[in-house]
């Protein structure tokens, strides 16, 4: 097995955990608010709602969908001003949208200006304090969360294993992969992401680290509990004080 088929192997039982996760984090109860950010068409918000028994449900992504029953889509960017009222949400959700951004300060204060006091967020993302994004800036390469950006296909490390998904789309390229919005921008590393929620007021309840190359099951989670700096991806729950 190649080195990208392995790792491969790994992102789809890191994938598992990831969502495992995340649905540990949040609060079942009655008339909930939620608002996932950067829900592209809404499957994943959809479930999220479902387990947290949501009775209104907002997601914001910069590519137009269609509105799943139950899910008011609104297409906006994530890099401005939330056009949402101030003191709404119970919880805020952004499951891997956060490196997409090159405004995160906005998006933070954004997130804590909608949340109810109490109200917490999730954020999923990517670490720059992983070892593989460690090793390859020693080897002179791109870090491995940050290869796509310039070509069609991931570029500036050998062992990158991303594709454009939507390569040759000539109408949807022109659109969008212009502005960036597919592009690892800001990817921050653990204490980054830390320091980023405390300087906006939030209260860091959970984080937790998923993914430990080039570790798999049992001895992965054993070294994100050890060594979660170095995790692959970085999960915080942050509450509005």
């Amino acid at each position: 097995m190649s080195i990208k088929a392995y790792a491969s192997h790994l992102f789809r039982q890191w994938a598992k955990d990831d969502l495992e996760c995340v649905y540990s984090y949040l609060e079942p109860n009655k008339n909930i608010k939620l608002l996932d950010l950067g829900c592209a068409e809404g499957t994943l918000t959809k479930k999220f709602a479902d387990y947290c028994n949501a009775e209104e449900v907002v997601g914001i992504d910069g590519v137009k969908s269609r509105n799943l029953k139950g899910i008011n889509i609104i297409q906006a960017n994530l890099n401005d001003e939330f056009p949402l009222p101030k003191n709404h949400f119970d919880v805020v959700i952004s499951h891997y949208s956060f490196e997409h951004l090159y405004n995160p300060g906005l998006f933070i204060s954004e997130i804590y200006r909608v949340l109810k006091k109490g109200g917490y967020c999730i954020i999923a993302t990517d670490n720059l304090s992983c070892w593989p994004n460690i090793l390859a800036l020693i080897m002179g390469w791109q870090p491995f969360s940050t290869t796509d950006g310039v070509g069609s296909n991931a570029i500036g490390n050998p062992f990158a294993i991303h594709t454009r998904r939507h390569k040759g789309e000539k109408a949807f390229e022109k659109k969008y992969l212009k502005q960036g919005i597919f592009e690892h921008n800001k990817v921050m590393a653990y204490q980054m992401l830390i320091d980023s929620f405390t300087y906006f007021h939030f209260n860091i309840e959970r984080i937790k680290g998923v993914g430990y190359f080039p570790l798999y099951g049992y001895f992965a989670k054993l070294m994100n509990k050890i060594d979660i700096r170095h995790s692959h991806f970085l999960i915080i729950k942050a509450r509005k004080t």
